[in-house]
Protein backbone atom coordinates (compact mmCIF):
# COMPACT_ATOMS: atom_id res chain seq x y z
CA UNK A 1 0.00 0.00 0.00
CA UNK A 2 3.00 2.19 1.08
CA UNK A 3 4.69 2.02 -2.80
CA UNK A 4 1.38 2.40 -4.02
CA UNK A 5 1.05 5.65 -2.33
CA UNK A 6 4.69 6.97 -3.21
CA UNK A 7 4.03 6.04 -6.80
CA UNK A 8 0.66 8.32 -7.12
CA UNK A 9 2.93 10.93 -5.34
CA UNK A 10 5.64 10.04 -8.26
CA UNK A 11 3.28 10.86 -10.66
CA UNK A 12 1.08 13.89 -9.56
CA UNK A 13 3.89 15.46 -8.04
CA UNK A 14 6.28 17.98 -9.68
CA UNK A 15 7.83 19.54 -6.62
CA UNK A 16 8.45 16.41 -4.72
CA UNK A 17 9.79 12.86 -5.15
CA UNK A 18 9.90 10.69 -2.56
CA UNK A 19 10.49 6.70 -3.07
CA UNK A 20 12.52 3.78 -0.78
CA UNK A 21 15.58 3.23 -1.52
CA UNK A 22 16.55 -0.08 -3.63
CA UNK A 23 20.27 0.14 -4.58
CA UNK A 24 22.64 -2.65 -3.04
CA UNK A 25 24.61 -0.16 -1.31
CA UNK A 26 21.92 0.71 0.58
CA UNK A 27 20.76 -2.27 2.08
CA UNK A 28 21.72 -1.25 5.42
CA UNK A 29 20.20 2.08 5.42
CA UNK A 30 19.47 1.35 8.66
CA UNK A 31 22.99 1.04 9.96
CA UNK A 32 23.58 4.10 8.10
CA UNK A 33 21.00 6.73 9.74
CA UNK A 34 19.63 5.14 12.65
CA UNK A 35 22.94 4.82 14.71
CA UNK A 36 21.42 6.39 17.82
CA UNK A 37 19.87 4.06 18.82
CA UNK A 38 23.23 2.69 19.89
CA UNK A 39 22.11 -1.00 18.86
CA UNK A 40 25.39 -0.92 16.38
CA UNK A 41 28.57 0.88 16.31
CA UNK A 42 30.28 2.22 13.71
CA UNK A 43 34.13 1.05 13.22
CA UNK A 44 36.57 3.73 11.75
CA UNK A 45 38.33 2.37 9.13
CA UNK A 46 42.15 1.64 8.88
CA UNK A 47 44.12 5.13 7.42
CA UNK A 48 41.44 7.30 7.61
CA UNK A 49 42.97 10.84 6.99
CA UNK A 50 39.96 12.96 8.26
CA UNK A 51 41.05 15.79 10.71
CA UNK A 52 38.36 17.29 13.74
CA UNK A 53 37.95 20.63 13.39
CA UNK A 54 39.79 22.92 15.76
CA UNK A 55 40.85 26.39 15.38
CA UNK A 56 43.11 25.91 12.69
CA UNK A 57 40.61 23.82 10.54
CA UNK A 58 38.76 26.00 7.16
CA UNK A 59 36.46 28.85 8.39
CA UNK A 60 33.71 27.57 6.09
CA UNK A 61 32.89 24.45 8.54
CA UNK A 62 31.13 26.92 10.26
CA UNK A 63 27.62 26.05 7.21
CA UNK A 64 27.63 22.58 8.59
CA UNK A 65 25.50 22.01 11.39
CA UNK A 66 24.37 18.63 13.26
CA UNK A 67 20.82 17.65 13.11
CA UNK A 68 18.81 15.74 15.55
CA UNK A 69 15.38 14.32 15.09
CA UNK A 70 13.22 11.98 16.97
CA UNK A 71 11.86 9.15 15.45
CA UNK A 72 10.18 7.40 18.21
CA UNK A 73 9.95 7.62 22.11
CA UNK A 74 12.62 6.06 22.68
CA UNK A 75 15.08 6.56 19.34
CA UNK A 76 16.39 9.92 17.25
CA UNK A 77 18.01 10.22 14.55
CA UNK A 78 21.92 12.33 13.73
CA UNK A 79 22.28 13.72 10.42
CA UNK A 80 24.03 16.50 9.13
CA UNK A 81 22.48 19.90 7.43
CA UNK A 82 24.78 22.54 5.07
CA UNK A 83 23.64 26.23 5.05
CA UNK A 84 23.59 27.60 1.63
CA UNK A 85 23.35 30.21 -0.60
CA UNK A 86 23.14 31.82 -4.16
CA UNK A 87 24.63 35.35 -2.72
CA UNK A 88 27.86 36.09 -0.59
CA UNK A 89 25.94 39.13 1.03
CA UNK A 90 22.55 37.35 2.13
CA UNK A 91 21.50 35.40 5.49
CA UNK A 92 21.05 31.65 5.12
CA UNK A 93 17.49 30.41 5.79
CA UNK A 94 17.99 27.05 3.11
CA UNK A 95 19.77 24.12 4.03
CA UNK A 96 20.73 20.51 2.38
CA UNK A 97 20.14 17.10 3.91
CA UNK A 98 20.04 13.81 2.90
CA UNK A 99 16.63 12.57 1.88
CA UNK A 100 16.65 9.48 4.39
CA UNK A 101 17.21 12.30 6.60
CA UNK A 102 13.76 13.66 6.65
CA UNK A 103 12.16 10.14 5.42
CA UNK A 104 10.44 9.21 8.61
CA UNK A 105 8.37 12.81 8.70
CA UNK A 106 6.78 11.70 4.98
CA UNK A 107 3.04 11.26 5.25
CA UNK A 108 1.93 11.04 1.63
CA UNK A 109 1.31 12.82 -1.45
CA UNK A 110 4.28 14.84 -0.60
CA UNK A 111 2.94 15.88 2.52
CA UNK A 112 5.29 16.01 6.06
CA UNK A 113 4.33 16.02 9.76
CA UNK A 114 7.50 17.36 10.90
CA UNK A 115 8.09 17.04 14.74
CA UNK A 116 10.81 17.44 17.07
CA UNK A 117 14.28 18.35 15.99
CA UNK A 118 17.33 20.52 16.34
CA UNK A 119 20.14 22.16 14.07
CA UNK A 120 23.25 23.14 15.53
CA UNK A 121 25.88 25.48 14.33
CA UNK A 122 28.79 26.30 16.29
CA UNK A 123 30.34 29.84 14.50
CA UNK A 124 33.88 30.35 14.23
CA UNK A 125 33.54 32.39 17.10
CA UNK A 126 32.35 29.86 19.24
CA UNK A 127 29.21 31.03 19.47
CA UNK A 128 26.02 28.06 19.20
CA UNK A 129 23.34 28.63 16.90
CA UNK A 130 20.25 26.56 17.13
CA UNK A 131 17.64 26.03 14.52
CA UNK A 132 14.90 24.13 13.94
CA UNK A 133 13.22 22.86 10.40
CA UNK A 134 10.24 23.98 9.24
CA UNK A 135 9.68 23.03 5.66
CA UNK A 136 10.78 20.30 3.41
CA UNK A 137 10.94 22.05 0.30
CA UNK A 138 11.89 19.30 -2.21
CA UNK A 139 12.94 16.02 -1.55
CA UNK A 140 13.80 12.89 -3.78
CA UNK A 141 15.36 9.45 -2.68
CA UNK A 142 15.89 6.28 -4.55
CA UNK A 143 18.10 4.12 -5.79
CA UNK A 144 20.00 6.73 -8.08
CA UNK A 145 19.64 10.44 -5.84
CA UNK A 146 19.08 10.93 -2.21
CA UNK A 147 18.46 14.56 -1.21
CA UNK A 148 15.96 17.27 0.89
CA UNK A 149 16.33 21.34 0.13
CA UNK A 150 14.78 22.33 3.83
CA UNK A 151 13.92 25.79 5.16
CA UNK A 152 14.56 26.76 8.96
CA UNK A 153 12.39 28.39 11.20
CA UNK A 154 14.51 31.81 11.14
CA UNK A 155 17.45 33.29 9.07
CA UNK A 156 20.87 33.10 10.47
CA UNK A 157 22.87 36.33 10.21
CA UNK A 158 25.22 36.44 8.01
CA UNK A 159 27.57 38.42 10.51
CA UNK A 160 27.42 35.27 12.86
CA UNK A 161 27.77 32.40 10.15
CA UNK A 162 28.52 32.40 6.48
CA UNK A 163 27.10 30.07 4.33
CA UNK A 164 27.98 28.19 1.58
CA UNK A 165 27.84 29.24 -1.71
CA UNK A 166 26.13 26.69 -4.03
CA UNK A 167 28.30 26.31 -7.19
CA UNK A 168 26.76 27.31 -10.60
CA UNK A 169 29.48 24.76 -12.31
CA UNK A 170 29.29 21.22 -12.12
CA UNK A 171 32.42 19.80 -9.66
CA UNK A 172 34.32 18.15 -12.47
CA UNK A 173 34.82 21.77 -14.11
CA UNK A 174 35.77 23.37 -11.18
CA UNK A 175 38.65 20.83 -10.42
CA UNK A 176 39.91 20.29 -14.26
CA UNK A 177 43.39 22.08 -13.83
CA UNK A 178 43.35 23.25 -17.30
CA UNK A 179 40.60 25.98 -16.46
CA UNK A 180 41.94 27.46 -13.22
CA UNK A 181 45.87 28.26 -12.02
CA UNK A 182 48.38 25.80 -12.23
CA UNK A 183 50.08 26.68 -9.17
CA UNK A 184 46.67 26.27 -6.91
CA UNK A 185 45.34 22.28 -7.65
CA UNK A 186 41.57 23.00 -7.07
CA UNK A 187 40.47 20.14 -4.45
CA UNK A 188 37.32 18.70 -2.91
CA UNK A 189 36.66 18.29 0.57
CA UNK A 190 33.66 16.21 2.87
CA UNK A 191 32.59 17.08 6.24
CA UNK A 192 30.29 15.93 8.20
CA UNK A 193 28.98 14.72 12.09
CA UNK A 194 30.19 11.03 11.37
CA UNK A 195 29.18 8.73 14.27
CA UNK A 196 32.15 6.28 13.84
CA UNK A 197 33.72 5.00 17.07
CA UNK A 198 37.20 6.55 16.77
CA UNK A 199 37.57 9.70 15.02
CA UNK A 200 34.05 10.87 14.95
CA UNK A 201 33.70 10.36 18.52
CA UNK A 202 30.29 8.62 18.06
CA UNK A 203 29.08 11.72 16.17
CA UNK A 204 29.95 14.15 19.05
CA UNK A 205 32.51 16.19 16.89
CA UNK A 206 32.88 17.54 13.40
CA UNK A 207 34.97 15.13 11.02
CA UNK A 208 36.48 16.37 7.64
CA UNK A 209 38.50 14.27 4.94
CA UNK A 210 40.49 17.05 2.88
CA UNK A 211 41.77 17.22 -0.25
CA UNK A 212 40.05 13.85 -1.43
CA UNK A 213 38.91 12.69 -5.32
CA UNK A 214 35.49 13.02 -6.68
CA UNK A 215 34.59 10.30 -9.61
CA UNK A 216 32.29 10.51 -12.33
CA UNK A 217 29.50 8.14 -13.14
CA UNK A 218 25.95 8.35 -13.96
CA UNK A 219 23.64 11.75 -13.03
CA UNK A 220 22.51 12.02 -9.52
CA UNK A 221 24.41 9.81 -7.35
CA UNK A 222 28.14 10.03 -7.70
CA UNK A 223 31.49 8.13 -5.51
CA UNK A 224 34.21 9.79 -4.14
CA UNK A 225 37.45 8.58 -2.52
CA UNK A 226 36.13 10.28 1.09
CA UNK A 227 35.80 9.25 4.44
CA UNK A 228 32.30 9.90 5.71
CA UNK A 229 30.62 7.44 7.86
CA UNK A 230 26.86 7.54 9.33
CA UNK A 231 25.45 10.42 11.01
CA UNK A 232 27.88 12.78 7.72
CA UNK A 233 24.35 12.56 5.81
CA UNK A 234 23.41 15.96 4.44
CA UNK A 235 26.77 16.74 5.16
CA UNK A 236 29.04 18.92 2.70
CA UNK A 237 30.83 18.13 -0.64
CA UNK A 238 33.37 21.46 -1.34
CA UNK A 239 35.88 22.45 -3.95
CA UNK A 240 38.03 24.90 -3.28
CA UNK A 241 39.08 27.30 -6.11
CA UNK A 242 42.11 29.82 -6.76
CA UNK A 243 40.53 33.21 -7.60
CA UNK A 244 42.31 35.40 -10.16
CA UNK A 245 42.06 36.18 -14.13
CA UNK A 246 40.84 32.22 -14.92
CA UNK A 247 37.77 32.74 -12.46
CA UNK A 248 36.66 36.03 -13.49
CA UNK A 249 33.60 34.99 -14.47
CA UNK A 250 32.95 33.91 -10.93
CA UNK A 251 34.78 36.41 -9.42
CA UNK A 252 32.81 39.73 -10.87
CA UNK A 253 29.32 37.82 -11.35
CA UNK A 254 29.25 36.92 -7.45
CA UNK A 255 31.11 40.19 -6.20
CA UNK A 256 33.65 37.72 -4.60
CA UNK A 257 36.74 38.54 -2.50
CA UNK A 258 39.85 36.88 -1.31
CA UNK A 259 42.20 34.65 -3.29
CA UNK A 260 39.98 31.50 -2.81
CA UNK A 261 36.19 30.40 -3.02
CA UNK A 262 34.90 27.50 -1.62
CA UNK A 263 32.00 26.22 -3.46
CA UNK A 264 29.05 23.07 -2.57
CA UNK A 265 29.11 20.70 -5.14
CA UNK A 266 27.00 18.29 -3.45
CA UNK A 267 25.66 16.70 -0.30
CA UNK A 268 26.64 13.49 1.51
CA UNK A 269 24.68 10.37 1.17
CA UNK A 270 26.74 8.28 3.41
CA UNK A 271 26.60 4.82 1.93
CA UNK A 272 30.46 3.42 1.90
CA UNK A 273 31.21 1.60 -1.79
CA UNK A 274 33.81 -0.18 -3.43
CA UNK A 275 36.64 -2.10 -2.31
CA UNK A 276 36.99 -1.88 0.93
CA UNK A 277 34.47 0.32 1.61
CA UNK A 278 36.92 2.82 0.09
CA UNK A 279 34.27 5.45 -1.35
CA UNK A 280 31.42 7.48 -0.13
CA UNK A 281 28.74 8.16 -1.56
CA UNK A 282 27.12 12.10 -2.33
CA UNK A 283 24.03 13.67 -4.46
CA UNK A 284 26.02 16.46 -6.96
CA UNK A 285 23.96 19.89 -6.66
CA UNK A 286 23.78 20.26 -10.65
CA UNK A 287 21.23 17.45 -10.32
CA UNK A 288 18.62 19.94 -8.60
CA UNK A 289 20.21 22.77 -9.58
CA UNK A 290 16.79 24.45 -10.87
CA UNK A 291 14.87 23.52 -8.40
CA UNK A 292 17.21 25.10 -5.93
CA UNK A 293 18.11 28.26 -7.55
CA UNK A 294 14.52 29.27 -7.77
CA UNK A 295 14.08 28.43 -3.96
CA UNK A 296 17.28 30.47 -3.42
CA UNK A 297 16.01 33.42 -5.42
CA UNK A 298 12.94 33.40 -3.21
CA UNK A 299 14.62 33.56 0.08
Amino acid sequence: MKAILLLFAIIFSQSLILSKLNAPFFASIEDINRFASKKKLIKTLPNDPRKVRSRSSPKWLEAVGKMTSRISTTEQEQCSLTLINDRPQKDGIIGITAGHCVDHWYIDLGKFDIGHNVITFTSNSGKIIKRSIIEVLVTEMDSSVDYAIVKLDSSIARADLKPLLHSPYHYSDLIHEDDFNEQFTSYATMVGFSADQGIGQKGRVMTYDEKCQLQGGARGLKKAYCHAYGGASGGAVVVTVALNEDTGDIYDDLQLAGTTQHFFVGSIVGGRVGDNSSKTMFTENTYYYSRLIKILAAH
